[in-house]
């Protein structure tokens, strides 16, 4: 397995210096909302990083809905068009679908076209990112984050119904342990899992969190036959009191889940 870090622009060299294999930036980094002359300083930016960025997250903003009464279509598609464009072009692979506000459909709303109206998205993503040789990454979020898609098992069965080979799936060791749900259900993803998520191990004195269980999700990442990126998101926030350069805090941070990845 590689491990990436989720960083930003501005400390992609940070990540470089530490031993990172890649790194992973939001898609706000790809000014979806700007033209391509704003775009071109930062595609240049990225192709010059040392350290190869090779996945984007926070695919749709909140205002950009999937579900409930106020989908627009148009607008969705032209979103999705313009990430995985840019997102390809900067020499990313895979760009996760976790867009925890453009998912969530309101209370009263009817599930069952919530699922479809998701399920369609999915596939509109997933056959806009093939036109650019991108992986769309479904990511199951915990019920506080999100009211649909909240776990790996029933991933697995999305993206079955979806069943686009551009369209595969995340598995999030922090949004797991939120919802209890066992590794079982990654031995059971097959060659359905694209990307991982893992909160950053509590490295630094003095830093207390969730006593999250890396050797066994790692364990079963290994028990699936996982041999791909695993991106560290400090969704626990214990970077979040460090301040640049990183590269030390990010060194602490990869030494670690790299002798996890090894043993």
């Amino acid at each position: 397995m590689r491990v990436g870090i989720c960083t930003n622009i501005d400390l992609l060299n940070d990540a470089h210096a530490a031993g990172f294999d890649c790194a992973e930036l939001g898609a706000y980094a790809l000014l979806p909302d700007e033209d391509e002359s704003a775009f071109a300083p930062v595609r240049d930016t990225i192709l010059a990083s040392p350290i190869p960025v090779e996945a984007f997250s926070s695919f749709l903003p909140p205002e950009c809905k999937v579900t409930g009464p106020d989908v627009d279509l148009i607008a969705v598609a032209k979103r999705m068009d313009t990430v995985l464009r840019r997102a390809s072009e900067v020499g990313a692979e895979v760009v996760v679908f976790g867009s925890g506000g453009a998912r969530r459909f309101p209370d009263g709303f009817p599930v069952d076209v919530a699922w479809k109206q998701l399920e369609d998205a999915a596939r509109m993503a997933a056959e806009t990112a093939s036109r650019y040789g991108v992986t769309i990454a479904m990511e199951p979020l915990f019920s506080r984050a999100c009211n649909i898609l909240n776990t790996v098992e029933e991933g697995i069965a999305f993206v079955d119904r979806v069943s686009h080979p551009n369209c595969r799936l995340l598995a999030d060791l922090y949004h797991m342990a939120e919802e209890n749900e066992p590794f079982s259900s990654i031995t059971a993803t097959g060659d359905r899992l694209a990307h991982i998520h893992i909160p950053t191990p509590d490295v630094f004195d003095g830093k207390t969190g969730a006593n999250y269980d890396f050797a066994g999700f790692i364990g079963a990442l290994k028990e699936a036959g996982y041999q791909g990126r695993v991106s560290v998101e400090d969704n626990n926030r214990i970077l979040a009191d460090n301040q640049p350069p990183m590269t030390s805090a990010y060194r602490a941070v990869r030494e670690r889940i790299e002798s996890l990845v090894r043993e």
